[in-house]
């Protein structure tokens, strides 16, 4: 028989039992992230490339003959990837992550799809970056070059409502994201507000029909050096962009049609690289690769160029279009890879 007291005990024990087996700590969250997925019609001898642009590194995540891939990340912080496969689109990660990546080569950005842990986060992601690209319009010097007062309201609007809904979002969203998204949105109104006073300059400064800032004694990939001043007398496309610039790399292709369709029009192509001095070697052995066409420069001062700064460049990959005086045609021009340069183009008496 067991007495009152033993039964207390063991009742107790059985509490204090219960009590520990539900108070366990949580797990901690892994120190690495896993990304894998599969790439429909994949291309031989091309692996996804994630690129992190404040540290400029780039990880390669290599693709099988079917598509197929698979390799786990060890991140200090969370990272916002430049990520790649012929097409470019934004993508978050974070330790603890594991997500499931699906798309078609001929339209990653397009065709993407993400399951698993991070999932949400990127949706969210894809609407920032979707909703951001309808606040500028079809031509964001537009947007910047509004009158202080529409200005104010739209991006009061715009900030307003990205972060209300990440508040309304929060119970399906990461906490490390919501706060890296609000950080986010915080830097972008203060940058657009800078870009928004350079803009206002540029058109005074460098508006259609101004003569051109120039550049002198470039180096030349085919040896001495080239000016500014060298190509008047035709119409001059300048390609700003360097070895470690994702979306650069990514026009390379069009550029290249581009070269070829226009090679009988009195139009030079230039690119200026803005990759430093001690990466020339980098720079040379990019365009042996690549196969380059055109008129390869590089600049005096990589990013700090004051070609670059007349221009008010502050990332690449950037196009300028010059008339055969020198004159400015437009100051940021259409990427190789849009319709609108060859209407633009069609457009020229060239």
């Amino acid at each position: 028989m067991i007495n009152m007291r033993t039964k207390s005990t063991l009742f107790l024990a059985g509490a204090m039992s219960l009590f520990f087996a539900c108070d366990k700590a949580p797990e901690p969250t892994p120190d690495y992230a896993i990304i894998k997925g599969e790439v429909a019609n994949p291309k031989e001898g091309v692996n996804f490339r994630l690129y992190n642009p404040k540290t400029s590194k780039t990880q390669m995540i290599e693709v099988d003959e079917n598509g197929k891939f698979h390799d786990t990340l060890k991140l200090e912080n969370p990272v916002y990837f430049n990520a790649s496969y012929k097409d470019v689109f934004g993508l978050y990660v974070q330790n603890g992550f594991d997500m499931t990546l699906n798309f078609d080569s001929e339209s990653a950005s397009k065709s993407l799809k993400i399951k698993g842990e991070g999932a949400e986060e990127n949706a969210s992601l894809r609407k920032r970056s979707k909703e951001t690209n309808a606040l500028f319009g079809e031509d964001y010097r537009d947007f910047l070059s509004l009158e202080e007062e529409k200005y104010n309201k739209a991006m009061t609007d715009f900030s307003d409502k990205l972060n209300k809904r990440l508040e309304e979002n929060k119970d399906q969203l990461d906490e490390k994201f919501i706060t890296s998204e609000k950080k986010k949105i915080d830097e972008l109104v203060t940058s657009l507000a800078a870009q928004r006073e350079d803009q206002l300059k540029m058109n005074e400064k460098v508006g259609v029909g101004k003569e051109s800032p120039l550049f002198e004694d470039y180096m030349n990939y085919d040896g001495g050096t080239s000016s500014l001043k060298d190509f008047r007398g035709s119409y001059v496309y300048i390609d700003m962009w360097a070895t470690w610039c994702v979306p650069c790399l990514y026009e390379i292709p069009f550029m290249k049609k581009i070269e070829e369709q226009y090679k009988n029009d009195n139009i030079k192509f230039l690119a200026v690289s803005l990759d430093k001095k001690e990466d020339e070697q980098k720079w040379r052995d990019l365009i042996e690769k690549r196969n380059l066409h055109g008129t390869q420069l590089l600049a005096d001062n990589a990013m700090e160029s004051q070609f670059v700064k007349d221009y008010f460049i502050y990332g690449i990959p950037r196009f300028i279009l010059l008339d055969p005086e020198g004159r400015i045609v437009s100051a940021d021009a259409p990427r190789p890879s849009e319709d609108k340069l060859k209407e633009l183009f069609d457009s020229l008496d060239m």
